[in-house]
């Protein structure tokens, strides 16, 4: 038993197309904020660096003779004058997001902040030691003090010029300078360590951040507008194409989509065109074709075509004629037009039969039909169909011919003959005109059977009889002499249907 699949979210192409527009820019403007990130970071940290170190060197070099000379109060300016000025807000808190908001508004508003109202940004603290003894420092209260190097920082060797160093301290990073004080001897007089926060890192790559971000957003959204765009633009000729095939579906063949464009689209339009077109024609021939067959029969054929063979081959196969008794000299005192209304009429009614026992209607000749069981595909109970559609068109003709009488209209009978063996089918004829037929001689003894059957008469050759008679009561009748036959031959007529 097949599983009904249960109808999901329907989600559109656009809406599709747009979420990976978005996760491709998203993936790829992450990528960059790192990238920017980490080489942002990199850099200001070197900038850092450098003018700390410029700053510890230049208090070095200054304190040097200060120290010499026993000046407390230089040393203690000196170290006032390297730290930053004013110190408020130097390492955020709670204003750091705000602070950096109001950065990218000013620089947005064209802003230009002056310079020189931050002095030494980042530099926290200055410290001159000597000795371990803190002999200045920008904090007065430190002064006279064992000087202690935060926790993982290791001391400066004699032959360095300068060690640079992080730490963290409160869950804050800094840098430790520290550089040596060396006399005009180059003796060393002591050490100046500076306390360099890294929040102005922090606080410039935040904002580059946030300024990506900000652009990410407008790329995102910029994107997605000109995603949906593209994609309405590009998926309106697939609506069409949802329009046509619901047509067809419908078993409207003459839909044709009018769209030139010069791409994958325009070949999948020309193809669907193609189709509706083949299509229609399929069903054109299918409708022909079955005013010939059967609906079963049509079906088997349009089915596997590769079955239905056109080429010359022997099969067994069973033919029926009719014909209509009289009609000629009765049609020489009727007018054209009534003598075709007669016909037409006896010759529906004879089609109607063959059709429901499945048989195929080769030709008609004049007042005769000619109709084969077994072609284009055999079948095990050929000879039986071709007799009850013998004996319903018999039946049919009888009520036919009393419906007739009851309007004052003239009737006709019909002789009908019936014939089994092996014949040669195939297309016949010439290049100009082909006829898909059968030939041989047991379609001449069909039709010479035929030729000497009264009106309302059924003949059937003793081949026939013998492969139906199981099914079929049939009543002997005397031999007849046929053209092309030397012996008298054996004839048949079907009584009933055995039970």
């Amino acid at each position: 038993m097949a599983v009904k699949k249960k109808k999901g979210l329907r989600i559109s192409l656009s809406v599709k197309f747009s979420f990976f527009t978005a996760l491709l820019l998203t993936i790829i403007m992450a990528a960059l904020t790192v990238f920017i990130y980490n080489q942002e970071r990199q850099a200001l940290s070197n900038e850092v660096e450098k003018r700390g170190t410029a700053i510890a060197k230049n208090l070095a070099n200054n304190a040097a003779e200060a120290m010499t000379t026993n000046e407390e109060l230089t040393l203690f300016v000196l170290a006032k004058q390297a730290v930053q000025d004013p110190m408020t807000g130097h390492e955020g808190g709670e204003n750091f997001w705000g602070g950096i908001i109001d950065d990218i508004k000013d620089e947005i508003n064209g802003a230009v902040k002056n310079s020189s109202t931050i002095k030494n940004e980042g530099i926290l603290d200055a410290i001159v030691v000597n000795r371990g003894i803190i002999v200045s420092a920008s904090d007065v209260r430190k002064k006279g003090e064992n000087y202690i190097l935060p926790a993982g920082i290791k001391p400066l060797s004699s032959g360095e010029d300068v060690l640079v160093q992080e730490y963290t301290e409160n869950a804050k990073k800094y840098f430790d300078i520290g550089v040596p004080i060396r006399s005009i001897g180059n003796s060393v007089l002591g050490e100046v360590h500076l306390k360099v926060s890294q929040y102005i890192i922090t606080k410039v790559v935040a904002a580059a951040t946030v300024k990506v971000l900000f652009i990410t957003l407008a790329a995102l959204i910029i994107g997605i507008i000109i995603s949906i765009i593209v994609v309405t633009i590009m998926i309106s000729p697939i609506r069409y194409l949802v329009t046509g095939v619901r047509a067809i579906g419908e078993g409207n063949y003459d839909v044709q989509i009018k769209m030139k464009s010069r791409d994958e689209l325009g070949e999948l339009t020309e193809a669907f065109n193609s189709t509706a077109k083949s299509l229609k024609e399929k069903e054109l021939l299918k409708g022909a074709f079955s005013t010939y067959v059967s609906t079963s029969i049509m079906e088997e054929i349009l089915k596997d075509p590769t079955r239905l063979s056109l080429h010359g081959k022997k099969v067994r196969a069973t033919i029926l004629f009719t014909d209509i008794r009289g009609f000629t000299s009765m049609s020489e005192e009727m007018d054209p037009a009534e003598v075709v209304s007669i016909i037409n009429e006896y010759l529906s009614q004879q089609t109607d039969k063959v059709i429901k026992w499945q048989g195929v209607i080769d030709k008609f000749i004049g007042d005769s039909m000619m109709a084969v069981y077994g072609v284009p595909f055999p079948k095990e109970d050929d000879s039986y169909r071709a007799v009850r559609t013998a004996m319903d068109i018999r039946d049919g003709l009888e009520k036919l011919n009393a419906i007739r009488g009851r309007r004052g209209q003239k009737t006709v009978g019909v002789g009908i003959g019936i014939d089994t063996g092996e014949v040669v089918s195939g297309n016949m004829g010439s290049p100009q005109k082909m006829d898909y037929t059968v030939i041989g001689d047991h379609v001449n003894l069909a039709a010479r059977l035929e030729a000497n059957a009264p009106g309302g008469m059924i003949y059937v050759s003793e081949t026939t009889y013998n492969e139906t008679k199981a099914m079929i009561e049939y009543r002997e009748l005397e031999s007849i002499m046929v053209k092309g036959k030397k012996e008298p031959v054996k004839i048949f007529e079907p009584v009933r249907v055995i039970e």
